[in-house]
C-alpha cells in the first residue's frame, strides 16, 4: 500500500516512476501533477474527489489497507449483501450471492455515511467512553487521597493512645502500624493497577477519536463504512471493560478507621493489642453517562440473524494428521492450523497442509487456546494439574499450578476459564494466578469448553450447559438420544453451538437459546471419533479433527 500511495498509478502503468501528489479514492490510485490535470479535465473523472497524498496518508493503516475493489475478481464493489454483511462485485453476486434476497446498490448504502446517525452516534459513544473513564479515574484518585487522610488521622490516634500506656507496648504499636500501612498499600496497589488500565483505555479512546476525525475528513465513503465496524468492536470492548470493573469489588469505596482497645484503661499485663483496624467498604457513588439507557443505539447495517436451519457447510480442505490421540485444535490468525495430541506434542500446519513445526511440552498435552493479542499459546495437561503458557515469539514458557486436573480452556479479559474435571468449571486470573470455582458440578474429562460474548459452554455427560462468566446457569440441553461421547465444543458468531460426538462419529449444532438442534455431519462425512473442533470467527470456517488420520476444514455459509 505504501508504494501504491507514493507512486503515480497512471505513470507506473506506462513504466514511468513519478511521485504522486494527490490521491483519488474513486480511482484508488495516486496521481502526479501532470496526470492530476488530465484527471480533472477528463469527462469520466472530472467529478472525482481528490485529496493531497500527504493528507490521505494520515489515515490509520487499517483504513489505508481497505481495498475498494474485490480482491478475488479485481472489480469494483457495486452491491452490498445484508445477509452476509459484506460488499460484493458484479461477479461475486453471480457466483456466491445468487440466492441472497437483500442486495442493495453500494452507492445507496454508503450515501451520506459521514453525516449519518450511525456515524454521529459513534462519535458520541467515543466521547462518552472517554468521559466515563475520566470519571472512574478521578474517583479512584480521590479514594487514594481519602485513604491517606484516614491513615494520617489514625496515626495521631495511635500516637495519643501510646502516651497512655507504658514501654512494654512498644512492640504492639509497631505491629499495629505495620498493619495500617499494609492495609493502605494493599488497596493502593489494587486501585493503582485499575488506574493504569483506565489510562491505557483512555489512550485507546483518544486514538479512536483521532482516527475517526481523520476518517471523516479524508477517507472515502466505503472506507468509512467498513472502518466503522472495526471502531465499533473497539467501542464494545471498552464498554465491556467499564461494565466489568463496575461489577467487581474493585470499585467498592474503601476506608479505614481505628477503634481503641477499651482494656487499655486498666493496662493489664497480658494485653495483646492496642486496637483494631476497621475496614468500611461501600459501593461507589459515581454516576456514568450511558446513552444506551436514553435511546436505542443506531448501527449499520442491520444484519440478518441466522438460525441453525440457515447453515450450509462447504468442505474446502481435507488434511492428513500425525498422532493417534489428537485432543484439541485451532486456527491461527494467519490461517495455519495447530493441534495437540495427548503424548505431549503440538503440531503447526501450513495452509497447504504441509507441516510447519512441532512444539514439545515435556508433559501430557490435553487442550490448547491461542491468545492473539499476547501471541501466547495456553496448554492444559489433564491430570498433571497445571497450565502452561508458551510465548510463540520467543518460545519461553510459564507454568501455572492450579491444584486440579485441566482440560478444555478459553481466555477472556485476563482470565483463563478451564474444565477442572471433578473441580468443576474454574477461572484463573493471569494477574496473580488466583483460582475461582464458577460451577461445582464435575465436568466430563477430556472435553472442551467454549466462550461467546458473556456466555460459557461446557459438557457434562451427553448434555451441554450454558452459563454466564460468573457461573450463573442459562440453559441445558440433553443430547444422549443423538450424540454419544460428547468431546469438542465451539461457538460461531451468532451463538450457535457445535458439539462433536466421539463415540457416535457426528457433529450436532445447537441454537443460541439451547431449544433446538440438528445433525450437521456424520460418519458418512468421514468422521471417525471426532474429538475436537474449532470455529474461526474471523473467517467463518469450521475445523474438525478426528482422533487420528484426518482433519477437515469447512466454509460456513449462513
Amino acid at each position: 500500500m505504501s508504494s501504491k500511495l507514493t507512486v503515480c498509478g497512471v505513470c507506473k502503468y506506462r513504466n514511468i516512476n513519478k511521485p504522486s501528489v494527490v490521491w483519488c479514492s474513486e480511482c484508488d490510485e495516486g496521481l502526479c501533477e501532470a496526470c492530476k490535470e488530465h484527471h480533472a479535465a477528463s469527462r469520466a473523472t472530472r467529478e472525482h474527489s481528490i485529496v493531497r497524498t500527504s493528507e490521505y496518508q494520515k489515515l490509520p493503516s487499517k483504513i489505508l489497507d481497505i481495498t475498494q475493489s474485490c480482491p478475488k475478481h479485481n472489480e469494483k464493489y457495486v452491491i452490498f449483501c445484508k445477509k452476509h454483511d459484506c460488499p460484493c462485485c458484479r461477479r461475486c453476486v453471480v457466483e456466491t450471492h445468487d440466492d441472497c434476497k437483500e442486495l442493495n446498490a453500494i452507492d445507496d448504502v454508503i450515501r451520506n455515511v459521514k453525516s449519518s446517525s450511525a456515524f454521529l452516534e459513534m462519535e458520541h459513544m467515543l466521547a462518552e467512553l472517554s468521559e466515563n473513564l475520566q470519571t472512574i479515574r478521578k474517583d479512584r484518585q480521590n479514594n487514594i487521597k481519602s485513604l491517606k487522610e484516614n491513615k494520617t488521622k489514625i496515626e495521631k490516634e495511635i500516637q495519643q493512645t501510646r502516651v497512655l500506656i507504658n514501654n512494654h507496648l512498644d512492640k504492639l504499636q509497631e505491629s499495629l502500624m505495620k498493619e495500617l500501612y499494609a492495609a493502605e498499600e494493599k488497596e493502593n496497589k489494587k486501585i493503582s493497577r485499575l488506574l493504569s488500565s483506565i489510562q491505557e483505555k483512555e489512550r485507546e479512546i483518544i486514538e479512536c477519536q483521532t482516527n475517526l476525525d481523520n476518517i471523516k475528513q479524508h477517507a472515502s465513503d466505503l472506507q468509512t463504512f467498513l472502518a466503522m465496524k472495526h471502531i465499533q468492536q473497539d467501542v464494545t470492548n471498552n464498554e465491556k471493560f467499564i461494565e466489568t470493573i463496575l461489577e467487581e469489588d474493585i470499585m467498592n469505596q474503601v476506608s479505614i478507621s481505628f477503634e481503641r482497645e477499651k482494656s487499655l484503661e486498666t493496662l493489664p499485663s497480658d494485653l495483646n493489642t492496642m486496637g483494631t483496624i476497621i475496614w468500611d467498604t461501600r459501593s461507589c457513588d459515581i454516576t456514568l453517562t450511558n446513552r444506551k439507557n436514553r435511546q436505542s443505539q443506531i448501527m449499520v447495517p442491520i444484519t440478518h440473524v441466522s438460525s441453525i436451519n440457515d447453515l450450509k457447510l462447504i468442505l474446502i480442505q481435507t488434511m492428513k494428521t500425525k498422532g493417534t490421540d489428537i485432543t484439541d485444535c485451532s486456527l491461527l490468525p494467519d490461517g495455519r492450523m495447530i493441534y495437540s495430541d495427548y503424548s505431549g506434542q503440538i503440531n503447526v500446519v501450513k495452509t497447504d497442509g504441509s507441516f510447519d513445526f512441532t512444539l514439545t511440552t515435556g508433559s501430557i498435552t490435553s487442550h490448547i487456546n491461542f491468545i492473539e493479542k499476547s501471541q501466547k499459546l495456553v496448554v492444559t495437561s489433564g491430570m498433571d494439574q497445571s497450565i502452561t503458557m508458551i510465548d510463540m515469539k520467543n518460545r519461553t514458557e510459564k507454568l501455572i499450578k492450579v491444584g486440579s486436573w485441566t482440560y478444555g480452556i478459553v481466555h477472556r479479559d485476563g482470565k483463563l476459564f478451564y474444565n477442572a474435571f471433578s473441580g468443576g468449571l474454574c477461572a484463573v486470573s493471569l494477574n496473580d494466578d488466583s483460582v475461582t470455582q464458577l460451577v461445582k458440578a464435575a465436568l466430563t474429562p477430556n472435553s472442551s469448553i467454549a466462550i461467546w460474548s458473556d456466555h460459557l459452554y461446557y459438557i457434562i455427560g451427553e448434555s451441554v450447559t450454558c452459563c454466564d462468566l460468573r457461573g450463573k446457569f442459562k440453559w441445558n440441553l440433553e443430547l444422549s438420544a443423538f450424540l454419544q461421547g460428547a468431546r469438542g465444543i465451539t461457538v460461531d458468531n451468532y451463538g450457535r453451538v457445535y458439539v462433536s460426538g466421539f463415540v457416535s462419529h457426528n457433529v450436532v449444532v445447537i441454537s443460541p437459546d439451547g431449544n433446538t438442534h440438528k445433525l450437521l455431519l456424520s460418519e458418512e462425512d468421514s468422521l471417525q471419533g471426532p474429538q475436537c473442533l474449532f470455529f474461526d470467527k474471523n473467517n467463518n470456517k469450521l475445523l474438525i479433527f478426528n482422533t487420528s488420520s484426518l482433519a477437515f476444514l469447512y466454509d460456513v455459509l449462513n
